[in-house]
């Protein structure tokens, strides 16, 4: 069957919709109480800082993300750090409706498709995303309703749903670089099998819908070039930076290993799959059950339709192999698409498996097996997971800018990001400069500011602090401190 749809006539789309919904709000009811409380460090203070202020985020830009963090600040709860994460929350939540959405779509049941979804929505990774302020839940939900979108086409074959598939793929760029990797795959869904109903007209609107999503990215150079507040390292002050921060240049190094390498950091992949429950038992089963689940899965939707098949089969191999070249440290959360598309694998195998049960024993013990599996999973991976009382960051900012004093500089790296939240989005200490500790950074600003007369710091790191103090000798000397050295110039005594 190449053509045809995947759905048995069990039910219809407005049937699921009332447990698609059920499933996303256990899922967000989940995050939203173990949700971070406040600002945080790393990506996640960036994008704190700049959704509220309209800023630009680190390379390749995230302008969806950032505009729709605006959106969710103007929501009266918490402080705007907490809105930001509650995005987080929200989009982990509507990932994991997507979900149950598109395995029924595959030929899932709906045990199996609940259960299955919150396998996902309750393993480690994805968790922790969904508790803070970080774009990947975002690219689940887009990944997954992109792919929902183009399945009903496929089946329904109303310009609608194509229309809707392509103005939300060009939206999903602007959120996460790596969907362009799933281009051809969704173009091919879109059109093969269904060229007869692909006229002119829809194919030009869904190309134009698609370019208008992707214009998203406009975003950035009418922010950057009114200065507003950018990543530090990261400046959009002329067309060039402009193109060195939507291609992610700086990252570029980074990317791609020779082949044996790639095939030694499948191991990684793997380590990191068991990982996905704080219980190491239950994530070995987790592990093994994704990987069989999701390549029994797979193979018998390739046997039912080949086209859609061979899209989940090709994308998470393109998603796979895209974070198996990529070398930085945090590469856990490139794998997330990986776990959805096993997931939707297991999803479709324990429901042909529940066809397969022997008169005589127990059916309800197959189709319910993934959602008591990710009961287990909640319990297992709920206390690691919790950031709800995660201050850590905020007080340390606190205590750092109340130590400072009057027109105090500071250079440093992560410790400066929840400070930069303080100053700016909350108005905390107007009076002190921040400034990202990078060479040039040093080098453009620290003579000057040394010899302003202003009292400049360097935040103490023992990973880092020796070298920028080395960079400075010609021009200033350290007095160091507990947790800041100030930096004075030669000639004081």
């Amino acid at each position: 069957m190449t053509g045809g749809s995947l759905r048995a006539k069990s039910g219809s789309s407005r049937a699921d919709t009332a447990p698609a919904l059920g499933a996303g709000l256990v899922a967000f009811l989940a995050y939203l109480n173990t949700l971070a409380p406040t600002v945080m460090s790393h990506d996640a203070g960036r994008f704190q800082i700049a959704a509220p202020l309209l800023g630009t985020g680190h390379p390749t830009g995230y302008p969806t993300f950032i505009l729709t963090g605006k959106l969710f600040t103007l929501i009266p709860v918490g402080d705007v750090a907490y809105r930001v994460n509650l995005m987080a929350a929200v989009f982990g939540g509507v990932a994991v409706a997507l979900f149950y959405l598109v395995a029924r779509e595959l030929g899932s049941k709906a045990w199996p498709a609940a259960g299955a979804a919150l396998v996902l929505g309750f393993s480690a990774t994805y968790w922790s995303e969904a508790t803070f302020a970080e774009v990947y839940t975002m690219n689940a939900a887009f990944l997954l309703g992109v792919t929902y979108l183009l399945l009903l086409w496929r089946r329904r074959r109303r310009s609608g749903f194509l229309f809707a598939a392509a103005l939300l793929y060009g939206l999903s760029l602007g959120n996460n670089a790596s969907m362009a990797l799933l281009a051809p795959l969704m173009l091919v869904l879109a059109l093969c099998g269904r060229m007869e109903e692909m006229s002119r007209r829809r194919f030009l609107g869904a190309g134009a819908l698609s370019l208008l999503g992707f214009s998203v990215y406009l975003y950035i150079p009418i922010r950057g070039f009114a200065g507003a507040w950018h990543n530090y390292g990261d400046p959009v002050r002329n067309w060039e930076e402009v193109w060195r921060l939507i291609t992610g240049a700086r990252f570029h190094d980074q990317m791609g290993r020779p082949p044996l390498e790639t095939l030694a950091s499948f191991g990684g992949y793997l380590q990191e799959l068991s990982l996905q429950a704080a219980s190491r038992p239950l994530g070995l089963l987790l592990a093994a059950l994704l990987l069989a689940g999701g390549v029994l899965g797979m193979r018998s939707v390739l046997l039912r339709d080949r086209v859609v098949g061979g899209y989940l089969v090709l994308a998470y191999t393109l998603q796979l192999l895209y974070a198996l070249n990529y070398r930085i440290d945090d590469i856990a959360v490139y794998y997330i698409p990986t776990y959805a598309i096993l997931a939707l694998g297991l999803a479709v195998a324990v429901s042909r498996l529940a066809e397969r049960v022997p008169p005589g024993m127990p059916h309800a013990a197959v189709v319910l097996a993934p959602l008591l599996f990710a009961g287990l999973l909640f319990a297992a991976n709920y206390e690691e997971v919790d950031q709800s009382d995660e201050y850590t960051y905020r007080r340390k900012a606190e205590a750092l800018l109340a130590e400072l004093p009057p027109d105090a500089v500071v250079y440093g790296k992560l410790p400066v990001i929840p400070a930069a939240y303080l100053k700016n989005v909350e108005g905390e200490r107007p009076d002190v400069t921040l400034r990202w500790l990078d060479l040039d950074t040093q080098r453009r600003y620290m003579p000057r500011d040394v010899e302003s007369g202003r009292p400049v710091y360097i935040v103490a790191s023992p990973r880092y602090t020796q070298a920028y103090i080395r960079a400075a000798e010609a021009y200033a000397k350290p007095r160091y401190g507990e947790d800041l050295i100030r930096m004075v110039p030669r000639g004081d005594g």
